[in-house]
């Protein structure tokens, strides 16, 4: 986490504080290339490795910038994780529970193999941090896409 609160820190110090703009979403890091692991994924979406899992910090953290209506599949971490939510309008999902609407400045810390989906709000781009904890022990199973269905329904 100190690794990550520094780099933090030194990306707002170099770039004096302002923002890294992915077409009109602002946010504090680049938003990466392409994900490679789209196919995962309905819509498209960026990765940006921002901390490469290792056995010092046991974690991995990542940016993750959604497109508009963009979406994970459903999935589970064996070992949780956290999303923090740094611009945009987001969507995140557990089985079972109502839908909930993110928005920069929201932490969501998602327990281990707890199935949920999130993504972009519809119409909106959305990025976020994410930190999977508990590496090297911590996997991704993923299951299947969240439906346009599934999507739309969870909108009010």
């Amino acid at each position: 986490m100190k690794k990550f609160l520094s780099l933090l820190c030194i990306t707002l110090l170099l770039t004096g504080g302002s923002m890294v703009m992915a077409r009109d979403l602002k946010q504090p890091f680049e938003k990466g290339e392409i994900n490679p692991f789209s196919k995962f994924f309905t819509g498209t979406t960026y990765l940006g490795r921002l901390v490469e899992k290792d056995d010092v910090f046991n974690s991995s953290i990542a940016n993750v910038t959604f497109e508009p209506n963009a979406r994970t599949n459903w999935h589970k971490h064996s070992g949780g994780q956290i999303l923090l939510v740094t611009a945009g309008k987001g969507l995140y999902k557990e089985e079972g529970k109502p839908v909930r609407v993110l928005e920069p400045g929201d932490v969501v810390q998602i327990p281990p193999n707890t199935k949920h989906w999130h993504g972009a709000y519809p119409k909106k781009q959305f990025a976020h941090i994410s930190i999977e904890p508990n590496i090297p022990n911590n996997t991704t199973e993923w299951l299947e896409p969240v439906t346009d269905e599934q999507y739309t329904g969870e909108v009010k």
